[in-house]
């Protein structure tokens, strides 16, 4: 049975690198394309598509397809800027919860060991989308500030909206760079305005440049003064970030309290695993440590969600 597992996870992940590399290669074509402005060579990206991608990744995005929680999956790693399809990063989260356990499960023969080793592995490529994305998140607000202040003296020179755009694209560093280009490059190949700003917003997922490009579409439609406008969101955008740096600080000692709440008994449960297995394995062994195990499971993250939603502030 082990041995199947193996060459099955192998084959997988033998296909996720090939079809890796075929989608990298597509999406450079496409990005060359789109820098050069050859729109008209895009009738044909149906039929590039088709070819390129056939195989389990293809079967498993229409397997998965209909699910409510692909969609979820798909903007999560959007907004994280991971190239991958859903059912690529599927078949990571298995390699990822299969590999380990089998090497521990082969070298030790430890099924409860295996067993934590599993949920693990399953648990982290989606703490790293996460926290990818979280950080992607927490630069993007930092340099909008920027981005803000750079269109509306750009506006004040006598530039156009999209010639700020592509300024903030060679002036600023990623993530808004990347960001802006994206929009732009949207605008360039025909995509409406509207959808354009709602693909960004939605990319991004950040309160500020929404109503920065709520703002903009507004003055596009009644007219007025886009860099008077642009300036008092900035204001508006300073404040909120002195503010929100405020509330951390004061939040800090909260955090790290709930961090150490979460992490102790954890990190005591496997010292004393390391230092007598046969101590500890009680509850593992027996019906009554079991329900004890899957009660203090329970305490914890309510212990976690209640933490979190104290030093949560919304600013």
């Amino acid at each position: 049975m082990i041995p199947m597992i193996l060459i099955f996870a192998g084959i997988s992940l033998a296909a996720y690198f090939a079809a890796g590399y075929s989608g990298a290669r597509r999406r450079k074509m496409l990005k060359q394309r789109m820098l050069a402005g050859d729109t008209d060579s895009f009738d044909d990206a149906p039929v590039v598509k088709e070819k390129s991608e056939t195989g389990i990744f293809t079967a498993l995005d229409a397997a998965i397809k209909k699910f409510n929680a692909t969609d979820l999956l798909r903007r999560a790693l959007r907004r994280a800027n991971l190239t991958l399809k859903v059912s690529e990063f599927i078949v990571i989260a298995f390699l990822c919860a299969s590999f380990v356990p089998l090497i521990v499960l082969l070298l030790y023969g430890n099924k409860t060991l295996a067993l934590i080793c599993s949920a693990t592995g399953a648990v982290l490529p989606f703490y790293y989308l996460r926290h990818r994305h979280a950080a992607r998140k927490k630069m993007f607000e930092t340099q909008l500030l920027d981005a803000v202040t750079l269109i509306s003296n750009s506006l004040k020179s006598g530039y156009s909206f999209l010639q700020s755009l592509d300024l903030i694209t060679k002036e600023l560093p990623p993530p808004v760079s990347e960001e802006f280009g994206k929009m732009l490059q949207e605008l360039k190949l025909g995509l409406a305005f509207e959808l354009a700003v709602k693909n960004l917003v939605d990319r991004v997922d950040n309160a500020d440049i929404d109503l920065v490009m709520t703002s903009v579409i507004i003055q596009r439609e009644v007219g007025g003064n886009l860099s008077e406008i642009l300036d008092k969101i900035a204001i508006t955008i300073r404040e909120r970030v002195r503010i929100k740096g405020q509330v951390r600080t004061l939040t800090a000692q909260g955090r790290l309290s709930g961090i150490i709440l979460v992490l102790l008994p954890v990190i005591l449960a496997v010292v004393m695993y390391l230092i007598s297995p046969d101590y500890i394995g009680i509850l593992f062994k027996e019906s009554v440590g079991r329900m004890m195990l899957c009660a203090a499971f329970v305490s914890e993250i309510m212990g976690m969600l209640i933490i979190r939603k104290i030093v949560d502030i919304k600013v």
